[in-house]
């Protein structure tokens, strides 16, 4: 393996930003006041924003901006207004899109940095990879719902200057990715538009039974990096969280940061023993491998 994908952990406050640099995560995606898939999270005005770019250029880190939500047409204005903010005084290294018109408006605003269709745009054909790349797209962030061998076929489809990105810890959605209106229906809250009110882990009723029949276990790819770090054009292994809190980010940045520099090496059983067991200090629901294999 010539080149080891870069680890990605989730940033939704100051704290827990410092904690996935402390655990050693190469980059950190994290959401402004408006235009992210999680509104309910702290987030970041382009001030403090601004600081944590500067740390993480001086440490060699890169930050990701979820501008992660569906755009209205009223909204143009104002998000290239925005786009045109972060490029002039932020200039992070990535912006994470799930509206394939925000691409071009991005340019159109002057930033230069990395444009990443997010997984929210629901890229799970290999053609589609093509189209991603003529609309602009440098990365594509893989939908949770795809196994390994549906992976393995979009890497060998992947065009030449396109990057992959894929989970591999965190929340998992009942629904498939980017293609749910059950918490629009619900409630009038859209988590195409960064507001799900998540009623898949509601308590049900039904014929006397009471329960959360929709809700999820976590996902945890864990020892399975390993095959994931093999695939060509993966280059980034995403952990999701940015609901989550400074303790959950820097344990499982550090278990996977662990798992992923012992590829290869005789520390590999010693690191997959103490990864597990960071993992489970993490403070989750339940864990699962899901349809990955």
């Amino acid at each position: 393996m010539t080149r080891k994908p870069e680890i990605l952990a989730p940033a939704g406050d100051t704290q827990s930003f410092l904690a996935a640099m402390a655990a050693g995560a190469d980059a950190v995606y994290l959401g402004l006041k408006h235009f992210s898939a999680r509104m309910q999270a702290d987030n970041f005005g382009s001030a403090e924003l601004s600081r944590m770019v500067e740390l993480a250029n001086e440490n060699g880190r890169r930050i990701y901006v979820a501008f992660n939500t569906l755009v209205k047409p009223d909204d143009v204005p104002a998000a290239g207004r925005l786009i045109a903010r972060l490029a002039r005084d932020v200039k992070p290294h990535g912006l994470i899109i799930q509206d394939p018109g925000v691409l071009a408006l991005a340019r159109q605003a002057g930033y230069e940095g990395g444009l990443f269709l997010s997984t929210l745009a629901n890229l799970t054909h290999p053609a589609s990879l093509l189209a991603a790349k003529e609309l602009g797209a440098d990365r594509v962030i893989l939908p949770r719902e795809l196994s390994i061998d549906e992976v393995k076929q979009i890497s060998a489809a992947c065009p030449e200057g396109l990057d992959l990105e894929m989970f591999i810890h965190g929340a998992l959605c009942w629904c498939v990715s980017g293609r749910c209106y059950w918490s629009s229906y619900m409630g009038g809250k859209s988590g195409l538009r960064g507001r799900c009110v998540q009623p898949c882990r509601r308590v049900y009723r039904q014929k006397g039974r009471e329960g959360r029949f929709f809700s999820c276990q976590d996902l945890s790819i864990d020892v399975l990096v390993k095959t994931l770090a093999e695939i060509p054009h993966i280059r980034s292994l995403k952990i999701e969280g940015r609901k989550k809190g400074p303790h959950y980010v820097y344990h499982v940045v550090t278990a996977y940061r662990m798992l992923l520099d012992s590829l290869g090496t005789p520390d590999w059983p010693h690191a997959k023993k103490d990864a597990e067991a960071l993992l489970e200090m993490a403070l989750g629901r339940p864990v699962t491998r899901a349809r990955f294999l």
